[in-house]
């Protein structure tokens, strides 16, 4: 029987190993950055969902930008240039440890999981693959193609900063008219206690919860309080826009006001909702103020 040892070598090799050996290097790394592209890809798409539906549609714009320009140094990486490359994995070398030792701190698991990406991403694009990959990718370089797709990231990023004014537009006259809403709700509640006004501008919501009752309650206990109230300052607070699939904006604002009552100074507080139709309020209450101008006592 004859023996022949590179037989028994490959044999005892596993399908993997062979198949891994045979690969070339910039294969490897070609398949890094795809992963990689694919985990961001992922990531963004997920926290762009998650501002828009939290109502941060205003950090969505500048989330948007930070996209384009990943995208832009992601492309330039893929083509071959080596100083970016460096520059991105130490910068993700750095942000991933300290992520990790935020996470420690706070005992995050969001934070360990950043971190702990972060980390590997960056030495992955050290890694000799990426290398590699890189240096073949050079060498096809074609600057006319990358020009194009630098300009087309700059109609983008132009695109989003438009858009970001169009809905600053929008947020401005949201804040607007939810802060004269509120200031019509003072005047109808406080000053006139018209009870049908507040009756008639009401969530369903608030309703549903003994609205009637609760509000019948707490007028009146107000009127027993405060008073009469004769001047009401103009209200102001915060507004934030949500987007509703499919097509909707809907809003809610925490806004306060100052009143001058029979009884002492008061803050007038509302919570208010906007569906899309009108302003309605879902929740109001009142606290006093402390009294900080007293009158000086004549010396005898």
């Amino acid at each position: 029987m004859c023996y022949n040892p590179c037989f028994m070598s490959e044999e005892t090799r596993s399908l993997w190993e062979i198949y891994d050996s045979e690969v070339p290097p910039w294969r490897r790394g070609r398949t890094i950055l795809i992963c990689i592209a694919f985990f961001h890809f992922l990531l963004q798409c997920l926290l762009a969902i998650g501002l828009a539906l939290s109502g941060n549609l205003d950090r969505i714009f500048f989330f948007g930008l930070a996209a384009v320009l990943f995208w832009l140094q992601f492309y330039f990486v893929w083509i071959g240039v080596r100083w970016l490359r460096w520059l991105w994995g130490a910068w993700n070398v750095a942000t991933g440890f300290c992520l990790i030792i935020w996470a420690w701190r706070d005992l995050s698991a969001i934070e360990t999981f950043f971190g702990s990406m972060n980390m590997v991403i960056g030495v992955y694009l050290f890694s000799p693959s990426v290398y590699f990959f890189a240096k073949r990718q050079k060498q096809t370089i074609r600057w006319k193609e990358s020009l194009l797709f630098a300009a087309g990231c700059f109609l983008i990023m132009c695109n989003i900063a438009a858009a970001a004014v169009g809905f600053w537009f929008l947020f401005e006259e949201r804040r607007r008219d939810a802060c004269h809403f509120a200031d019509q709700a003072g005047q109808y509640i406080y000053v006139s206690q018209d009870r049908d006004w507040a009756f008639a501008h009401v969530t369903r919501t608030s309703f549903d919860q003994n609205g009637s009752e609760r509000l019948n309650y707490f007028l009146d206990y107000t009127s027993t309080s405060l008073g009469s109230v004769q001047q009401i300052s103009p209200a102001n607070g915060t507004v934030r826009v949500h987007f509703r699939f499919p097509w909707r904006f809907e809003s809610d604002a925490v806004l306060a006001s100052r009143a001058e009552s029979a009884n002492g100074p008061a803050q007038l507080h509302f919570i208010l909702l906007n569906s899309g139709k009108r302003w309605e309020i879902q929740h109001l209450w009142w606290d006093y103020l402390p009294i900080t101008d007293v009158p000086k006592t004549s010396s005898p």
